[in-house]
């Protein structure tokens, strides 16, 4: 049985500073929900900072916002977690590994719930709106789920599947442009004031930075061997042709059944 891969210098490092933004995450979080309930602080410029986005969208851009804010949708994330998932623990990776982005998306997603109870923020002015929303506004759904999800599941390839750092660092980057993305479609879309996209991404960075922190703590996953490339399929192949090596009769068998 392999054993799992010792944290290095640089992983400590990094470790280290996973948390640290774990922390700065909360930070802010804590802010914005203060700043919500005394209509203080940024807060206080949300009408004026939602204006700016619902003045200059046009035609073309609320199409793309229609489509990327989908990116952020609950279902189309469970989709994403669970192939993502399946696809890694077919390459070979731990059920553990395999399950990180599910697993943040079920951390985002009750940590939201529970905010927009607490909280019971209205959302913006209903003339504003292009698509149908009813439920509370703070914090955004979109921004905290896509962010646990995106960037858990860009952390988890970066550890266990690519090698090479700058691979490492643009799928962590493509990942956060996607977060913003959904983020900025729900202030264009007119259903979000602006410490809500600010929070829920505060939220879900801290959703899959925590659920990732605590994977690496306990499975101490590593890049996976270039014997594993085929992972879970090549071996259930080699399995099976084993498997009819073994019934294949010999040469004499079959001369003794004559």
């Amino acid at each position: 049985m392999k054993r799992p891969a010792r944290l290095s210098t640089r992983g400590l490092v990094a470790l280290g500073a996973a948390l640290g933004v774990v922390v700065a995450s909360g930070l802010l979080l804590a802010a914005m929900s203060e700043d919500v309930v005394t209509h203080d602080g940024l807060a206080r410029r949300d009408r004026a900072n939602l204006r700016f986005f619902t003045l200059h969208r046009t035609p073309d851009l609320v199409s793309a916002a229609r489509a990327v804010t989908n990116a952020g949708a609950v279902p189309f994330l469970i989709v994403v977690a669970v192939v993502a998932g399946g696809l890694l623990w077919w390459r070979g990776a731990r059920l553990a590994v395999s399950v990180a982005p599910a697993l943040a998306l079920a951390v985002a997603g009750s940590a939201v719930a529970i905010g927009k109870h607490l909280v019971g923020r209205a959302r913006p002015p209903a003339a504003l709106h292009l698509v149908a929303e009813s439920d509370a506004s703070f914090p955004s759904g979109h921004a905290t789920d896509s962010a646990a999800v995106y960037l858990t599941l860009a952390l988890v390839v970066a550890i266990v599947v690519l090698r090479r750092p700058l691979a490492r660092v643009m799928a962590v980057i493509g990942a956060a442009l996607m977060t913003v993305a959904v983020g900025a479609s729900r202030l264009v879309l007119g259903v979000h004031w602006p410490t809500d996209v600010l929070a829920g991404w505060s939220l879900g960075v801290a959703a899959a930075l925590t659920v990732t922190t605590a994977m690496v703590l306990v499975v101490r996953p590593g890049p996976l061997e270039p014997a594993d490339v085929s992972g879970r399929a090549g071996r259930v192949w080699s399995g099976q042709r084993r498997s009819w090596t073994l019934r294949r009769p010999s040469a004499r068998q079959t001369l003794d059944l004559r």
